[in-house]
């Protein structure tokens, strides 16, 4: 890849910064509050059951998995797709990936747009 190329890659980056969701039970309900009010109580549920077993065991995988799942979701939610996302995801659902970018492993192994 080219100098000119890499400049490529970093011009297509959002003009705004993502919203960016840590990973705590509280924030994750904000942020699904805020964006995506109809998963709240599934995660609410799913959280605190993982926490009433964490509770018995004193193992905190469960919850950690949890977390570490709903922090994902209310990442997608807070930043949802733009019209050219969408437009490339349909696209490459038909098999078109023409404009995504890839990793190509040759000499120097570097991202590269289809």
């Amino acid at each position: 890849m080219s100098g000119n190329e890499r400049r490529h890659v970093a011009a297509d980056a959002p003009d705004y910064p993502p919203t960016v969701v840590e990973r705590s039970g509280p924030a994750i309900r904000a942020a699904l509050l805020a964006h995506a009010p109809e998963r709240c109580v599934q995660f609410e549920a799913e959280f605190r059951s993982a926490l009433a077993l964490a509770a018995e065991s004193l193992d905190l995988s469960g919850p950690q998995a949890v977390l570490v799942h709903w922090q994902a979701v209310a990442m997608m939610a807070a930043n949802p797709l733009t019209d050219e996302e969408r437009e490339q995801l349909e696209r490459a659902r038909a098999g078109d990936f023409s404009g995504l970018l890839t990793w190509h492993q040759g000499e120097n192994g570097s991202w590269v747009r289809l």
